[in-house]
C-alpha cells in the first residue's frame, strides 16, 4: 500500500475555491508523482452536490491516455489545483484536447491538454462514508452528469438555489436563537 501525503492543515481554510497556495501546489505534485496517491481535503463548492467542502479527496495518478469524459481529475494551471469533472474529450488535429467543469459552476474551464492532469478521484470520505468513483454504476453515473453539465448551467442553478435557500433558513433560525435568548 502506498504512502498517502495530507497537505490539508496547512490549507484549511486560507484558499476559497478549493485552490491551494502555489507552494502546496508544488508539493502535492511531487507527492503525487513520488507516491502515486495523495489525500486533501476539499475546499471549494465547484462540485457540489457530489463533492462537498471538507470531504477528503483521495486522488490518485493517472495515464493522461486513461481519461474518460466523466472523470473527476486534479489538474494544475498557473501553480492553481482544480478538481473537476472531464465533460468533453475530442481529437483535434491528432492532439488529445479535454474539455473539463465543475459541477456547479455555471460554463467550462476551458480546454486543457492531457499534460496538465496530475491525478483523478479515486474516491472520498464525507464523515463515516466511504464513496467509491471506481464501481460501474459510478461510472456511468460520472459519465451521465458530464453529458448533462456539459453545455448547460444545470447544476449550477440547483446549487444556487440551494445555498440562497439554506442561507435564508440560517439567517432566519439565528434571528429565532436571539430573539428568544434569556435577557439578562
Amino acid at each position: 500500500m502506498k504512502k498517502q501525503t495530507n497537505f490539508q492543515s496547512r490549507t484549511a481554510g486560507k484558499c476559497g475555491g478549493g485552490e491551494r497556495r502555489n507552494q502546496d501546489a508544488a508539493k502535492v505534485a511531487a507527492a503525487l508523482e513520488r507516491n502515486g496517491r495523495v489525500s486533501l481535503r476539499v475546499q471549494g463548492s465547484s462540485m457540489l452536490p457530489w463533492v462537498r467542502p471538507r470531504d477528503i479527496a483521495i486522488l490518485g495518478k493517472i495515464s493522461p491516455g486513461d481519461v474518460r469524459c466523466g472523470d473527476i481529475v486534479l489538474f494544475r494551471r498557473d501553480n492553481r489545483f482544480f478538481v473537476h469533472r472531464i465533460v468533453e474529450r475530442r481529437t483535434r488535429d491528432a492532439r488529445v484536447v479535454l474539455v473539463t467543469k465543475g459541477d456547479a459552476n455555471p460554463y467550462p474551464d476551458g480546454a486543457i491538454a492531457p499534460s496538465e492532469i496530475l491525478g483523478h478521484m479515486e474516491r472520498i470520505y464525507r464523515g463515516d462514508r466511504r464513496i467509491e468513483f471506481h464501481s460501474r454504476r459510478t461510472r456511468a453515473l460520472s459519465y451521465l452528469i458530464a453529458q448533462v453539465s456539459r453545455e448547460s448551467g444545470f447544476w449550477f442553478v440547483l446549487v444556487r438555489a440551494h445555498r440562497i435557500a439554506t442561507g435564508t433558513a440560517r439567517r432566519l433560525l439565528r434571528t429565532i436563537r436571539i430573539s428568544q435568548a434569556p435577557a439578562s
